[in-house]
């Protein structure tokens, strides 16, 4: 499994930060979190030394009476019991959380997903690309209930550890595991002398002993899960995924980060990128190997 000891938040001062909060309290239940780090970036300006000198208070550090803020949030809306640190820097907020989640060796970075809540909401979807642990992104009608966790996989080891955590998860909560796969239909496969739909049924159960096979990895049978295999028809799993998660009422989706090179893991793959694109109200953890990726990013952040 996954470990999840070390976490961080991100918070932006608007009203996304109360649900990040309150529903880092529960993740902190859940996997048995020792540290939090809730992390804030302002935004520097520079003056000129004319402003500067004629209105010095324009310059005294906001850092502290940020923290000051930030810290009350988390009296109010933070009920979980462990270490906790707020942590407010200055400068570009990529490259300060890239940073700062290296340095602390994080295992989960939480943010949020705005739907109406004002705010860009574009640095949750570069961070998840680019952060070398995993990325969990709460939308801002999410509740704290798992009833149901959607796991895409693709039998690959990551989609092993998306597994994995799913199962660790669902020992704490009680969710039923959805097991999703999406097979093709071969360009040549009317050279078979078989039907479009003869060998959509012979790629099906195919998949099936795939999924069999793949659990097995994870000592799991196939009654321990809903296994359910979509056909495939326009190359593009992650929409499948997504709607399968809506259409049976997912709290949760694990995804594994498809990548098999340090540098592919932490680009992710194409549709763990496509799903943290879509505009969705179900919480999405992508999986990451922290470990592969650890020293391409420490590389990475030299350049």
């Amino acid at each position: 499994m996954y470990q999840v000891k070390r976490l961080l938040v991100g918070l932006d001062l608007s009203e996304m930060d109360e649900k990040l909060i309150s529903y880092t309290s529960g993740l902190v239940k859940l996997f048995g979190v020792e540290m939090v780090y809730f992390f804030h970036v302002a935004k520097s300006f520079d003056l000129p030394k004319k402003l500067i000198e004629k209105y010095p208070d324009l310059v005294a550090p906001v850092d502290e009476a940020l923290e000051r803020d930030i810290r009350e949030k988390v009296k109010k809306h933070f009920t979980a019991t462990c270490d906790f640190q707020v942590a407010v820097r200055e400068g570009n907020a990529e490259d300060k959380i890239l940073r700062f989640a290296d340095l602390k060796e994080i295992d989960l970075m939480v943010m949020g997903r705005k739907q109406e809540l004002k705010g860009q909401g574009v640095l949750p979807g570069r961070l998840a690309k680019t952060i070398h642990c995993s990325v969990l992104l709460v939308p801002e009608n999410a509740t704290d209930r798992i009833t149901k966790i959607l796991v895409p996989v693709d039998f690959s080891k990551t989609s092993s550890m998306a597994l994995d955590e799913a199962v660790f998860i669902k020992k704490s909560t009680g969710a039923d595991i959805l097991l999703h796969n999406s097979y093709r239909v071969p360009s040549g496969y009317h050279l078979s002398g078989k039907s479009y739909e003869e060998f959509g049924e012979i790629m099906k159960s195919n998949a099936y002993e795939d999924a069999v096979e793949f659990l097995q990895r994870s000592e799991l049978k196939a009654s321990d899960v809903e296994i359910e295999l979509t056909l495939d028809e326009h190359d593009d799993p992650a929409e499948l995924s997504y709607a399968l998660a809506k259409e049976k009422n997912a709290d949760l989706i694990v995804i594994g980060s498809k990548g098999r090179t340090g540098l592919a893991s932490i680009l992710l793959g194409s549709v763990a990128d496509k799903m943290i694109q879509y505009d969705s109200n179900i919480p999405l953890i992508v999986i990451k190997d922290k470990k592969a990726n650890l020293d391409f990013l420490q590389a990475l952040l030299k350049l």
